[in-house]
């Protein structure tokens, strides 16, 4: 596989574990919140807690996928074999 393949390859498969991601972190946001509402009787039918667990979620994603990215450029030979360096 050549460098922009493999570079394509890379790039499409963090893009899909980072949606996932974001994915789990929503449900797992709304869940927490749920029983939270549940164990303090709060009403649970406002749309405030959607809005931001879907803004947290991506906050933390595109945070931990900054982070994930930037340990991999520091890996010697990882940077190399993902096709990352230019």
């Amino acid at each position: 596989m050549t460098k922009n393949g493999r570079r394509a390859l890379f790039l499409l498969v963090a893009t899909v574990a980072n949606m996932l991601f974001t994915i789990v972190l929503i449900v797992v946001l709304l869940v927490a919140w749920s029983l939270i509402a549940q164990a303090l009787r709060i009403p649970n039918n406002t749309p405030i807690p959607w809005f931001v667990a879907f803004l947290a979620a991506i906050v933390v994603a595109g945070f931990t996928y900054s982070k994930v990215l930037k340990a991999i450029q520091k890996r010697p030979g990882l940077s190399e074999r993902f096709g990352l360096i230019k």
